[in-house]
């Protein structure tokens, strides 16, 4: 029989404290559907390349573009 793998689908929790990072993988396992439950160190997880990092800070600072089809977008970026 063939079988279809579908994306999994992901959030992310941040964790003030590790205390109690044991506790919260123990209780996510108990959840059905939960298939694992991976810690990403916090070193592993800030890794951005200068070109991420410049793009978070041009949305934070609202540099961003509004446009009402591709063309609109496209005539904005050239322009």
């Amino acid at each position: 029989m063939n079988t279809i793998a579908l994306p999994a689908q992901q959030f992310e929790i941040k964790l003030e404290e590790n205390a109690v990072l044991s506790d919260i993988k123990k209780a996510l396992m108990m959840i059905k559907g939960i298939a694992s439950v991976r810690v990403i160190s916090q070193s592993k997880a800030t890794r951005l390349n200068a070109t991420t990092i410049k793009a978070i800070e041009e949305v934070k600072a609202g540099k961003t573009y509004k446009a009402s089809s591709v063309d609109d977008l496209l005539n904005q970026c050239l322009a």
